[in-house]
């Protein structure tokens, strides 16, 4: 009977459900999956909902990794997808991602992009920063069930895809732990990609130090100016304990990926080095440790 249930668990589809504003990054997003090898399906109407959804229950798609774009193109589908929901977490694998961006940079982007707001042919007099509005409203419902939600407004796009390449490869979801490692900087905005972070803006700064203050945390004088700290070393060794501690209660969830961010304030030299560090440690004993420098090269 165990072995019937856990087959049946496995024979499960992966559906991805990518949400999010228009001019987030919904379809750069897709775009990614499809690149992973996923069969992507961009914006089902509301009437076509049902169907994809008894197709998967059914197992009739015979694409194990799906990826649905849903937007507010037609209104009607946030609403027809929360009827559906119930049924597709019983029935797949499910995980919806929500995309979203401040209102400034969404204006940005279609100023700069000079492309219409896809929903501007439904409201022609209204105006972007009303259609904005619209959009976000309209995806509330989506937004609410979402898993993850993305804030790409400080995201380039090369991030937005390593992120979905990392958390969402299909040769890796079922055989390993990816443990990613991101450095930041508070002063440029928090990162919305992190599982947890941990704030090292209390250990001693290189940035006053004249000589140092132009490196980064990946030369030697960095780092052993940081570790010069006494509280580092400890701090590290917690961190340790702590990532070991989770690992098998993570994989005993399914969980495959997990990121870790360390901040300090600019981004440059602490949280370089202790990410350096804890990957370096990491990569002893996790069977996948990447580590990213998110804010290494910004003033």
């Amino acid at each position: 009977m165990k072995k019937s249930t856990e087959n049946s668990i496995t024979n499960k589809k992966n559906v991805i459900i990518v949400s999010g504003l228009a001019g987030s990054g919904k379809t750069i997003a897709i775009h990614a999956l499809e690149d992973l090898g996923y069969y992507c399906i961009d914006n089902l109407p509301a009437v076509l909902l049902k169907s994809f959804a008894e197709s998967v229950e059914s197992n009739n798609l015979k694409a194990t990794h799906i990826a649905l774009a849903l937007d507010s193109r037609d209104p009607d589908n946030p609403v027809t997808f929360e009827s559906i929901y119930p049924g597709l977490m019983k029935s797949c694998n499910l995980q919806i991602i929500y995309i979203k961006a401040s209102n400034d940079v969404i204006l940005r982007r279609f100023r700069e992009t000079r492309r219409q707001h896809p929903l501007s042919v439904l409201h022609p007099l209204s105006s972007l920063q009303d259609i904005i509005k619209i959009d976000e409203s309209t995806l509330e419902p989506i937004k609410n069930l979402a898993h993850r939600s993305l804030d790409t407004s400080h995201m380039p796009t090369q991030y937005l895809k390593r992120f979905i390449h990392k958390h969402f490869s299909i040769s890796d979801s079922n055989s390993h732990f990816l443990l990613n490692i991101t450095s930041f900087g508070f002063k440029h905005g928090t990162p919305s990609d992190l599982d947890t972070l941990f704030d090292v803006r209390c250990f001693k700064n290189p940035h006053y130090e004249p000589h140092l203050k132009d490196l980064t945390g990946l030369t030697q004088h960095v780092k052993d100016y940081v570790f010069s700290d006494p509280n580092v070393p400890i701090f590290i060794k917690k961190v340790k304990d702590l990532i070991e501690f989770f690992y098998p209660l993570y994989l005993e969830e399914g969980k495959h990926y997990f990121s870790i961010g360390i901040g300090c304030t600019g981004g440059k030299h602490r949280s370089v080095a202790i990410a350096e560090e804890l990957a370096k440690i990491f990569r002893e004993s996790f069977p996948l440790v990447t580590v990213e420098h998110r804010n290494i090269e910004v003033d």
